[in-house]
């Protein structure tokens, strides 16, 4: 029930204005659940193909948006309004501390026209992890596929780099969302 509140209280927030643009600020995000996060952000992402599940086979599983659901294996949450915000620039800050599903959900943003990535380079926990339970309660961390964003760039364990290299995101993104407003 927490992942559903969280993922609806952020999305119904986006609803309540209108945008000349959006900053996601996805800086010292280590991860946790990613279907709350994806869900939350949904009104800014098209429904599709958001990233690629690529196993060493080249086995591939899509995780995709779809009328306010998504199919990642995380929590079962669906958000309650679906609609879209269209057209506003939308900057994604990302730093070293965004990692894991942190990073998952700011490649939720590769490739869309009115996105910008600024900041510094990400954790480069990008793969899907499984948990083999041990005889002696030990977990054990299996990395069983990397991930490809919707420009078909594989990551494998490799940083997110944003557009603009800055120590002033912030800043930055406030500056190129003006320089984007017409």
């Amino acid at each position: 029930s927490q992942a559903s509140d969280y993922a609806n209280f952020l999305e119904s927030s986006l609803h309540k204005n209108n945008y000349n643009g959006v900053i996601v600020d996805l800086r010292g995000n280590r991860g946790g659940d990613l279907s709350p996060m994806v869900l939350g952000l949904s009104p800014l992402l098209p429904d599709g193909t958001l990233f690629t599940y690529v196993d060493k086979s080249s086995h591939s599983k899509p995780v995709e948006l779809q009328n306010g659901e998504i199919n990642s294996g995380g929590s079962s949450t669906k958000v309650s309004d679906n609609k879209k915000i269209k057209k506003a620039p939308i900057a994604v800050l990302i730093d070293n501390n965004t990692g894991s599903s942190g990073e998952l959900t700011a490649l939720c943003f590769k490739g869309i026209p009115n996105v910008k990535f600024l900041g510094s380079d990400s954790a480069g926990y990008t793969s899907a992890n499984q948990t083999v339970y041990l005889y002696d309660g030990s977990t054990l961390q299996i990395t069983s596929a990397f991930v490809k964003d919707r420009t078909n760039n594989i990551y494998k364990n490799f940083p997110i780099s944003p557009d603009i290299q800055t120590n002033n995101a912030k800043s930055s993104a406030i500056e190129w969302i003006k320089s984007q407003i017409k």
